[in-house]
């Protein structure tokens, strides 16, 4: 199976509402994307095993050894894109400082906020765990399991 580039960002990109990023030029854009790309497959490939034959950054391609579900595989990298691009609010040089200097904890609190956006990203976490490990329960072999 050979997915392209494109088809596996534009999935990131419809799953997320960031306007700055959408501005940004287009080689900036997809150096950024890449980068949760890449990450994410990685994470998708140490928990279902799945072997990745080549990255081919000329052609924007990636080939899979395996036959698996093209529209499946898009959508739980494109889980994973959105959790990487979540972990950057996490760690935001603003939040961290509104978490450590905030006094009062009301409801509209800078510190509150953070709490939300911690929130948020634990769920998103959770969701691609999620996703990964019903892949593998789905498409694993048990034969291969030493009992």
């Amino acid at each position: 199976m050979v997915v392209s580039y494109d088809r596996i960002f534009s999935d990131f990109l419809q799953k997320i509402t960031e306007y700055k990023f959408l501005s940004l030029p287009l080689a900036t854009r997809n150096e950024i994307v890449d980068g949760y790309m890449r990450h994410a497959i990685n994470q998708f490939s140490t928990v279902c095993r799945e072997p990745i034959e080549a990255f081919n950054d000329d052609e924007e391609t990636i080939a899979m050894k395996n036959d698996i579900d093209e529209y499946e595989f898009i959508d739980i990298i494109s889980d994973g894109m959105v959790f990487y691009w979540f972990k950057q609010f996490m760690f935001a040089e603003e939040n961290l400082k509104n978490q450590l200097n905030t006094a009062d904890f009301s409801t509209y609190s800078p510190a509150e906020l953070l709490k939300q956006v911690k929130l948020a990203y634990d769920q998103c976490k959770r969701d691609f765990t999620a996703r990964l490990r019903k892949y593998s329960y789905d498409h694993g072999d048990l034969t291969e399991l030493h009992i």
